[in-house]
């Protein structure tokens, strides 16, 4: 016994090292966590906009110019911080009641987002992080998934298997791959509309980023929900139909746009232009997941700037600029 002790004091040292690593949250991340949790998103201030750049300058430290390795989500501060940002959101989502008339929205991760309103929870594209749990609770509180794609910063199977365990119903496109034995699992063609719990979805099909590649589930998703018309694009741009492009287009009555604002390769100003939304919520912010070059080409100030540029254009469309963890409130 003694022989392996130098050992065995060894290996608890290391794993003590290894989740002290993985827990501690530097002074940093929780004084930036609290400062954004007393600060109004809707505001336009010097506060406000001084704080969305220490958020960027924050996220940006030490994020690796390629695609981070695994090990970074365990020890990384942008982990950290996206933890607590997306804990505090379910635990405010869990905890809120919507009045009737209105429709609350949360911005989590990339394109996730949580609505809620007076009868229902309904999350869309929401994901773990790698190394990351934090995304889980929702499995006990969202009524309705949605999932545009199978990318894995939007689809996140084992998240949904644990919603299905608790009887929640899970849209997909057809094509998708996931279980197809369980009846609260649904796959649109597109084009199709299907009503449940008084939620009307709609799935219309896409390619991704504008590649051109039908072959793969990837889908816009129009809401319908307690008087409330939404569309959230996920990674989607072109559509396959180009009938089913117009008909969108021509409805005019959406309350608001969840749109991928990256300025890479998705959205333009002028596709938010001729759908014209009463909101724009800009999703896809703050991309520290991947190289470093995506990260730029997502920031509030990096598509603020672009918006600003075509603001004649887009002119009568709110934009609401949220912060990962933030939500804002929209009425009849």
């Amino acid at each position: 016994m003694k022989k392996h002790l130098g050992s065995l004091i060894f290996v608890f040292l290391f794993v003590l090292v290894v989740a002290f690593s993985y827990f501690y949250l530097p002074p940093a991340v929780k004084l930036l966590h609290q400062k954004i949790n007393q600060s109004d998103p809707l505001s336009s201030d010097e506060a406000r906009l001084s704080l969305v750049r220490e958020y960027d300058n924050f996220l940006a430290d030490g994020l690796p110019e390629k695609t981070p390795a695994l090990y970074f989500y365990w020890f990384s501060n942008q982990r950290k911080m996206s933890d607590l940002r997306v804990k505090k959101a379910i635990e405010e989502i869990k905890n809120t009641v919507v009045p009737k008339g209105e429709i609350r929205i949360w911005s989590l991760l990339n394109m996730g987002a949580v609505i809620k309103t007076e009868k229902q929870t309904i999350a869309i594209d929401t994901a773990n992080l790698p190394l990351s749990g934090a995304h889980n609770g929702l499995a006990d509180i969202v009524d309705i998934f949605i999932v545009s794609h199978m990318d894995g910063d939007h689809y996140d199977p084992n998240l949904l298997k644990k919603a299905l365990g608790k009887n929640k119903k899970i849209f997909f496109l057809k094509g998708f791959i996931f279980v197809d034995d369980n009846p609260n699992v649904y796959k649109l063609a597109s084009g199709e509309t299907k009503e449940i719990d008084g939620v009307k979805i709609t799935a219309y099909q896409t390619d991704h980023r504008g590649d051109g590649n039908f072959e793969e589930p990837s889908a816009w998703f129009i809401v319908e929900v307690d008087g409330f018309k939404l569309l959230h694009t996920g990674d989607g741009r072109d559509f396959k139909n180009k009938k089913e492009a117009e008909r969108v287009y021509a409805m005019k009555d959406f309350d608001i746009l969840l749109g991928n604002c990256n300025t890479g390769s998705t959205l333009h100003p002028y596709n938010i232009r001729d759908i014209k939304p009463q909101v724009l919520l800009p999703l896809h912010l703050f991309k520290f997941m991947h190289a470093g070059e995506f990260y730029r080409e997502s920031t509030i100030e990096t598509v603020a700037s672009v918006y600003e540029k075509y603001s004649q254009d887009l002119q009568g469309i709110e934009k609401v600029y949220l912060l990962p963890g933030e939500s804002f409130i929209y009425g009849l």
